[in-house]
This record gives C-alpha cells, sequence and structure tokens, in this order.
C-alpha cells in the first residue's frame, strides 16, 4: 500500500509496481490506483462528513474482500502448488484510506488503524513515499502544477495565497502522514524520494512483496 502526499510519486510507482509484477507472471492481482479510491469520493459533491462515510464503508468492504480471497487460497491446495508464487493474492493499493490527513476529512486515526490491523494480518505492507522538505516546492507545487495543469493550479490555490505557503501546508501535510505511519500495526518503510528514481523504488517494493510470498 503506497501513500504519500501531492506529488511524492505514488502514481509513478503504482504503475511501475504493477508492470513488473505482470512481467513477473503473477496471476492473482489486485491493483487499485488511488483515482478508484479515495479520490472518487473526495473530488465528488457532498459534505466531508458524507465522504467519510463513504470511504471508510469503502475500506472495510475491500478489506473484506481481501480477508475472504486470503481465507479461500489458505483453505486450497494451492499454496503448497509449485505455482504457488504466481498464484499467491497479491494486492497493491495507491493511496487508500492512509492519505486521510492530505484531505481534512472527519476520520480518526483509531478508526483507520482498526482497518490496517486487519490489512496487517494479511501481511499487506504500508509504504510511504517522502519527500524532502527542500524539493516540496518544486516537486508538490510547481512541477504538479505544470503537469496536472489548470485544476491543480486552482486546487493548489487551497493550500495558501503564495507558493511559499502551499509549500509549508504539504510539508505540514507529509509530517502528519510520517506519524501515522508510525503509529501503525502494519510493517512499514518509508522510502526517501529525493533521487526520484521511481524503478528503483518499484523494484524495492516488488522485492518486498516477493519475501512476502
Amino acid at each position: 500500500m503506497l501513500a504519500g502526499v501531492w506529488g511524492a510519486g505514488k502514481t509513478s510507482v503504482y504503475q511501475r509496481i504493477v508492470e513488473r509484477l505482470v512481467d513477473a507472471d503473477c496471476q492473482s492481482l489486485i491493483a487499485m490506483p488511488q483515482a478508484a479510491t479515495i479520490t472518487t469520493h473526495t473530488y465528488t459533491p457532498g459534505a466531508p462528513h458524507e465522504h467519510a462515510a463513504l470511504i471508510l464503508s469503502w475500506l472495510d468492504r475491500l478489506t473484506a474482500f481481501l480477508e475472504e480471497t486470503d481465507r479461500r487460497f489458505q483453505a486450497s491446495t494451492l499454496p503448497r502448488h509449485r505455482f504457488a508464487p504466481a498464484w499467491t493474492p497479491t494486492c497493491v493499493l495507491e493511496g487508500l484510506g492512509f492519505d486521510v490527513p492530505m484531505y481534512g476529512l472527519p476520520i480518526s486515526r483509531e478508526v483507520v488503524r482498526n482497518i490496517e490491523t486487519r490489512l496487517a494480518a494479511l501481511g499487506v505492507h504500508l509504504v510511504l513515499l517522502s519527500v524532502p522538505d527542500d524539493r516540496i516546492r518544486a516537486r508538490c507545487v510547481e512541477s504538479t502544477r505544470q503537469h496536472r495543469g489548470p485544476k491543480w493550479a486552482r486546487y493548489l490555490e487551497k493550500f495558501g495565497a503564495t507558493d511559499a505557503a502551499r509549500s509549508e501546508h504539504i510539508r505540514q501535510v507529509q509530517a502528519e502522514l510520517i506519524r501515522w505511519v508510525q503509529t501503525s500495526p502494519m510493517p512499514r518503510q518509508v522510502l526517501d524520494t529525493a533521487a526520484q528514481d521511481w524503478g528503483s523504488y518499484a523494484s524495492r517494493v516488488v522485492r518486498l512483496i516477493a519475501d512476502h510470498t
């Protein structure tokens, strides 16, 4: 599960992870981009509490689906099959509920932690892509404005009146995300993305998956 602020590189890493897993013949892959998860709910009409309820319901149902998928796999003879590495249920989730602090939604840490506990029991790891403080303005404000276009530029205005203020807002959000990760029951890693070597980060996550299948 990938987490990180706007412009941290989640999508770049997510896409490369999926490509590598497909190339490695992973045949039971559950992959969901951020656009299909938290983004869908936070950018639709409605009040924050309505978005929060939808996100929590979605997270609970997704976790239940993963639990049932794992239960069926473990109850079968497949874990002992010679093709088990290719058939083991594998999920790659971008964003999901662990970006809650980014959107200011009324969802408590404890509620999300309950879901994390269930995911930890399934062996799901939490990987946070961290942007160095001195790179936030260039990467998360200026670069994303350039690549995401006018809508993103308007969205950025909610973060402050100047790029300096917007950068500080994102820095504070990232600090909160790091605090969330540090209190997670899930196995977790923080990857410093100063080098912006998306292929290398993806390879590290794929190796992490391979070591637990």
